[in-house]
């Protein structure tokens, strides 16, 4: 048995002694539950038709009769699309803790499925390819997603499969993924950018036609009030909250979005200026512009890297970003892993992928946590260094964005390299001639 192997099987022990970990310790309280517990009060007011978007979340959960306790959890908020509390309603035909328990066994098959996909898509092959797959176990931000009981698992895999259907030419099939994904989380809707800068004309028209008929279905089922008062919450205006969350929620390093991480940067340095939400917002369209412009100039994306790009620039241009969106970076990782194993990646692509993997280590998270806490008290005293600490979840998902960045420049340099050589050896050929 090589090395490799056996590497394989190390990763692989530690990987199941993490998952033990995190399940073996169920959340004390109703309240520990985190998000699982707004997507459970949200949809079983949706089905005994209640809109949840449209009073504050105390009163929706006395309005569906408390059904988990005598709580007080007016610090919750609705902020899930119309379509994914839908879609959580046959959830809420079950006990809480039963529902639970589905959800996070949903959670556990859909990171399966969308790792055992992605691997045997993109690779590397054999003993490599399960220890890429246990260190994606292993990422952090996906039991941090996890433990909240949240569904980026669930986006995960609508990722990997519209990745896998780009790859085979079957269009309609990821324009269909990727509307369902935009449906539900929102923010996906970002990947209609890609589709358009690799001119992916069909993908496009089946996204936007997905995301037409998902909308109008939910719309017919929920009706227009639940809608109405989600897009009225959802819009972007000066001093009104985003998603109805607390303003200080908004600000950076909570918020990993890119524009305001900008404003947070202005604040500390040369104190608050009216300007810094505009800079931010030039930011933005710049690092959107440079991702557009690195796209259409890549004939190919064989490992998907293209494709992970947009994964990262979304995330980053989101409105609301949080650690747990992480934990849809797994495409970023396995698909330069699977360049770097044939030899077609720049050493600077791995080492800023690493760098970005190794980082997340410091964020925190159920599994991982004892890595802050004992940074936390090593640097107790020292509040420079804690506050460089906290940058930490925004500086992996930024490095996952400039590696995969990095790679598509690379592909394309490569490409537009052997296209020139070609013209070069046809002018030579002709001047022979």
């Amino acid at each position: 048995m090589s090395m490799r192997a056996y590497l394989a099987i190390v990763l692989w022990i530690a990987a199941v002694a993490a998952a033990v970990s995190l399940f073996s310790r169920p959340p004390a309280t109703v309240a520990d539950h985190h998000d699982f517990a707004s997507y459970y009060v949200g949809s079983l007011a949706m089905r005994e038709g209640i809109d949840p978007y449209k009073v504050d979340y105390e009163t929706v959960y006395t309005e569906v009769g408390r059904p988990l306790g005598d709580l007080h959890m007016d610090t919750d908020y609705f902020a899930d699309t119309p379509t994914w509390t839908l879609l959580f309603e046959p959830l809420t035909f079950l006990g809480f803790e039963t529902a639970y328990w589905t959800w996070q066994a949903l959670n556990i098959l859909a990171l399966a499925g969308a790792l055992f996909l992605l691997i045997r898509e993109l690779g590397p092959p054999g003993a490599e390819g399960w220890a890429v797959a246990a260190l994606m176990v292993l990422y952090p931000p996906i039991a941090l997603s996890m433990s909240f009981g949240r569904g980026e698992m669930v986006l995960l895999l609508l990722f990997v499969l519209a990745l896998i259907a780009m790859r085979r030419r079957r269009d309609a099939a990821a324009g269909i993924m990727l509307g369902i994904a935009a449906l539900l989380r929102a923010y996906p809707l970002g990947m209609l950018g890609y589709l358009i800068a690799r001119r992916n004309w069909r993908a496009c028209a089946y996204m936007l036609g997905a995301c037409i008929a998902g909308g109008a279905l939910t719309l017919a089922i929920v009706g227009a009030g639940p809608i109405s008062s989600y897009a009225n919450m959802t819009t972007l205006l000066p001093g009104k909250p985003v998603l109805g969350q607390p303003a200080g929620w908004l600000r950076h390093p909570y918020n990993f979005n890119l524009g305001w991480f900008v404003r947070f940067v202005v604040d500390h340095s040369i104190g608050p200026r009216p300007w810094a939400s505009g800079a931010g917002l030039v930011v933005e369209l710049i690092v959107a512009a440079i991702s557009f412009a690195v796209t259409t100039r890549l004939a190919d994306d064989p490992y998907g890297c293209g494709f992970s790009l947009w994964i990262a620039l979304i995330a980053l241009l989101s409105p609301v970003a949080w650690p747990h969106f992480l934990a849809c970076l797994p495409p970023v990782y396995v698909g330069i892993a699977a360049a770097s194993e044939d030899g077609t990646v720049p050493r600077r692509v791995v080492y800023t992928a690493g760098a970005s993997y190794l980082v997340a280590f410091v964020v925190g998270g159920p599994t991982v946590s004892f890595i802050a806490e004992g940074l936390q008290r090593l640097f107790v005293g020292h509040v420079h260094i804690w506050h460089i600490l906290l940058e930490t979840a925004f500086a992996s998902l930024a490095l996952a964005y400039v590696s995969a960045l990095l790679m598509v420049a690379s592909q394309a340099g490569g490409v537009q390299g052997e296209e020139r050589q070609v013209r070069e050896e046809e002018a030579l050929e002709r001047a022979a001639l």
